[in-house]
């Protein structure tokens, strides 16, 4: 028989309370009873139409991007420990878990660690409560993120955003009282040059309802312009405008297997998305998912990824007090200026296609000559 103590059923039976007569209980029973929401006829293919695409972009071409250099790098799913270990040797500061039993063995080797929840007006308040008890078992050093939902657009298009806002407007004062460095996080797909004025609008409701924003720009799928990385990052800053919000962009890349061949992604097109993110502000670098078995079934996959990790990680450590500019030129050129707190220059210029255009071979980067100040000189 399993026990629990007096404290923590008082506290379950009051956040219970509460959730049944919050303003997230009414949502959901509100959106249960509708047939359809916003959601079910959001677009949701991760390649554009040309003609939409070409006229979408216009706005970002040749408008310079400040950031500073990308510090964080995730995983979604690891299966065990051994998996944990492997990342941490890899690089990576940070996983995104689903299961429940791995939150010690991250603390253990250092990993920083997200829970990730797939809640929707249909998730009971016992299993949102189960959820935050869930959070109150990680070392609170290492929870960092607690993420309500993963692409809610395509997870259950029968629940409206909205739900979530009042679910994060019900989770932010537990989380901001027990948990005081964890954001509220939720991710989506896109958004892709096809939405609809009102439909950005809509998507605009997610941007309130989180502290970060998870985006997933997958063109790699179905050989969509790789280019469209970073200008899916510029639409998720335009919704953040719309929100009022600015929020940290968590960039999320594909790690598993593409349709409609059923490979997992090459390692140059992955370098060109990666260097995109990292060069045009994303927070977090992450990538769904790590499973061995399926990353052991391409030759050398998994040897040639630590490779690019390697890459990633050392270009992070090395700019990490650089101020940057970025911008896109019209034949896909990113074009990136890092500048030291000293003054030095460096310039990094890539091609971000697949064929060779403007001097640059197929997926080209390159890295131009270093200007340093005198005093770097000296």
């Amino acid at each position: 028989m399993n026990f629990v103590s007096i404290p923590s059923a008082i506290r379950f039976l009051v956040f219970v309370a509460g959730l049944l007569v919050s303003p997230v209980f009414v949502i959901a029973q509100d959106a249960s009873r509708e047939s359809e929401s916003p959601s079910s006829n959001l677009p949701l293919s991760s390649k554009d139409p040309e003609e939409i695409r070409s006229q979408n972009i216009d706005e970002f071409i040749d408008v310079p991007v400040s950031c500073r250099m990308t510090q964080r790098f995730e995983m979604y799913c690891p299966h065990s420990e051994a998996d944990l270990r492997e990342l941490k040797s890899m690089g990576f500061t940070q996983v995104i878990l689903d299961r429940v039993e791995l939150h010690e063995s991250a603390t253990r080797l250092g990993l920083q660690v997200v829970l990730g929840h797939w809640w929707t007006h249909q998730t009971s308040p016992e299993d949102i409560e189960r959820g935050i008890e869930w959070a109150r078992a990680v070392d609170p050093r290492t929870l960092i993120g607690f993420s309500v939902q993963d692409e809610p657009e395509r997870n259950s298009p029968e629940t409206h955003f909205r739900f979530y806002v009042d679910l994060y407007e019900r989770l932010k004062p537990i989380i901001r009282k027990e948990f005081p460095l964890v954001q509220i996080e939720i991710s989506h797909w896109g958004p892709m040059a096809s939405l609809t004025d009102a439909q950005l609008r809509y998507y605009s409701l997610l941007y309130r309802a989180a502290d970060v924003m998870r985006i997933m720009p997958y063109p790699d799928i179905h050989e969509a312009p790789l280019s469209d990385v970073f200008f899916i990052m510029q639409r998720s800053r335009k919704v953040m405008h719309l929100a009022d919000r600015e929020l940290p962009l968590v960039v999320v890349l594909q790690t598993w297997i593409h349709p409609p061949k059923n490979q997992l992604p090459e390692i140059d097109e992955l370098r060109v998305m990666a260097y995109q993110a990292m060069l045009s502000g994303t927070e977090t670098l992450s990538f769904y998912d790590f499973n061995r078995q399926v990353w052991g079934q391409a030759p050398q996959f998994t040897d040639h990824f630590r490779e690019l990790m390697k890459e990633l990680t050392e270009m992070s450590k090395l700019y990490q007090k650089h101020q940057i500019k970025t911008f896109i030129t019209n034949d896909g050129i990113l074009k990136s200026t890092l500048t030291s707190p000293e003054g030095s220059v460096t310039r990094i210029e890539l091609n971000t296609s697949r064929q060779a255009t403007s001097g640059f071979n197929p997926l080209e980067v390159r890295w131009l000559p270093k200007h340093t100040t005198p005093e770097e000189e000296r």
